[in-house]
């Protein structure tokens, strides 16, 4: 685990892994701002918000065509697993400039519903999710 990430275990809470992603995505390169905005397309499947909205993106990484995405689920044995990773390879193998694409799940830092932004809470309580 990068350094970076593990300051951010530390302090989960008060959406300091918020900023710690948005910190990830800021210093991305163009490319890599370009690939988070395609997955900050992809939906949640059970829930009405993205999967970078759900705070479950922690990086995306490009190099030479190979594009890893570092990510983590809100639970283990998450019903869905299977069928987001499918959907990040999918459409990002679609851009120009990606060869092939890597997805890592990692565990830590743990997800936790502290990960949401305040707009990302209404949004969830407008669709009648309570947190």
């Amino acid at each position: 685990m990068s350094s970076a990430r593990a300051n951010a275990a530390e302090s989960v809470g008060g959406g300091q892994i918020s900023e710690f992603v948005e910190r990830r995505r800021a210093d991305a390169t163009p490319f890599e701002r370009e690939l988070w905005d395609m997955i900050d397309e992809i939906p949640d499947p059970h829930i009405p918000v993205s999967l970078v909205e759900m705070g479950m993106i922690y990086d995306v990484e490009a190099i030479d065509g190979r594009v890893t995405v570092e990510m983590t689920y809100p639970c283990m044995g998450c019903p869905a697993y299977d069928m987001i990773q499918n959907d990040i390879n999918s459409c990002l193998s679609l851009t120009d400039g990606v060869d092939d694409v890597d997805v890592e799940v990692v565990w830590d830092p743990v997800w936790s519903k502290d990960m949401l932004s305040e707009p990302v809470r209404e949004k969830m309580r407008k669709s009648g999710i309570s947190l």
